[in-house]
């Protein structure tokens, strides 16, 4: 899947600064390191929120960002759902954006939190607009959105973990995708 080549870079999801797979568990990312990233993931989150609010002219330049699109993109990003987007989202496994302000300590916990988040956003956007009856988003709308989620540069990069690999295990279950794998059981 290759982005919008109109997307300007800073609506697009920051990369991780490591590798996100089975070695966290001896090695996480340093406190530092994981605050630092999940600050810059809440800048993104904050940019993207406000240029859809304030009806951003960039966005007016996105092939297929309808506004259907933007509103649910608005609604992936929120905080909090009242009940009926409580139960809407929750039949297709999602939740809201992780708000919690974590400590040091939990930094790496709110960090996986965040890309099981937008693991689970990826698997709805590539699952809703193939369906047998109208579906919610049409398949180029879910491309818009999903040029969002992704970051600048996807080549060679798991779609879901966001971790760089080979061809031959590109593939999330290759690879053992820790955050495809919480994804597909949400």
């Amino acid at each position: 899947m290759k982005r919008s080549r109109i997307h300007p870079d800073h609506l697009c999801f920051p990369l991780p600064p490591a590798r996100i797979d089975h070695t966290l568990a001896e090695a996480p990312l340093l406190p530092a390191v994981a605050t630092a990233y999940l600050t810059e993931i809440q800048r993104w989150r904050d940019t993207v929120v406000t240029a859809i609010a304030e009806n951003d002219s960039v966005l007016a330049g996105i092939a297929d960002f309808t506004p259907r699109a933007r509103r649910r993109l608005a609604v992936l990003l929120e905080t909090t759902w009242d009940a009926k987007t409580k139960v809407w989202a929750t039949s297709h496994g999602l939740t809201p954006f992780p708000s919690r302000r974590p400590t040091a300590a939990t930094a790496m916990e709110a960090v996986l939190e965040l890309l099981h988040w937008r693991g689970a956003v990826v698997n709805y956007l590539t699952d809703i607009w193939d369906g047998l009856s109208r579906p919610e988003l049409e398949m180029r709308e879910c491309a818009a959105i999903g040029a969002f989620v992704r970051p600048v540069r996807l080549e060679g990069v798991c779609v879901y973990c966001l971790t760089e690999f080979t061809l031959d295990r590109m593939d999330p279950e290759d690879h053992g995708c820790v955050i495809m794998t919480h994804a597909r059981a949400g």
